[in-house]
């Protein structure tokens, strides 16, 4: 009798401990996906102001290119402040103590990115050329950084081909059109 009560307590055990692991692992898979789509948007905010920096050419309009800056400045706000939920500040000493609980100590690193750019697309429109320079720098560097460390939270370890984890040769888009074959230059028939 007693053997059964132990097979009983033991079976119960077993199934708490399943279950636990299980939530565990889909909180982990949530929040994966969830870091993941932010970090998606992040990009895009980050990636956008690049490309606006190094506009040289005039392919949008000043209204325009004002437009995009004014975009940023306020999508990167929110994206820092939901960037808290996955990423808390670091604590050191009493640091901000004053302040409410998400926002004592340090800031995350991958938050300072995020803030870097909304800094620079509100200055950046009244921004000298020199300055304007030195910003489009600060933000390939804050637009490099936030991507490294968001592949540290939810890339990969490793490819799922072979292929795909060849390392490429960076051809310019000089050498490429250099290599393409004269019979494709003609007018199809």
């Amino acid at each position: 009798m007693w053997e059964f009560y132990a097979a009983l307590v033991s079976a119960f055990v077993a199934l708490v401990g399943l279950v636990a692991a299980w939530r565990r692992a889909r909180e982990s898979a949530l929040r994966k996906g969830e870091v993941l789509a932010w970090s998606h948007e992040v990009i895009r905010n980050l990636q956008t102001l690049v490309l606006l920096c190094q506009r040289r050419n005039g392919s949008l309009s000043q209204d325009a290119e004002r437009q995009k800056l004014v975009d940023i400045f306020f999508e990167t706000s929110v994206l820092a402040e939901q960037g808290r939920l996955f990423f808390k500040n670091v604590i050191v000493g009493s640091y901000g103590h004053e302040k409410p609980e998400a926002y004592r100590g340090y800031r995350p690193d991958i938050l300072d990115q995020i803030l870097v750019a909304h800094e620079i697309a509100g200055a950046f429109p009244g921004a000298s050329d020199e300055g304007r320079r030195r910003m489009l720098c600060v933000a390939q560097d804050a637009a490099r950084r936030f991507v490294s460390l968001a592949q540290k939270e939810v890339g990969r370890s490793r490819t799922a081909s072979v292929e795909t984890r060849k390392g490429g040769i960076g051809p310019s888009l000089e050498s490429l059109m250099h290599a393409v074959a004269q019979e494709r230059l003609s007018p199809a028939a």
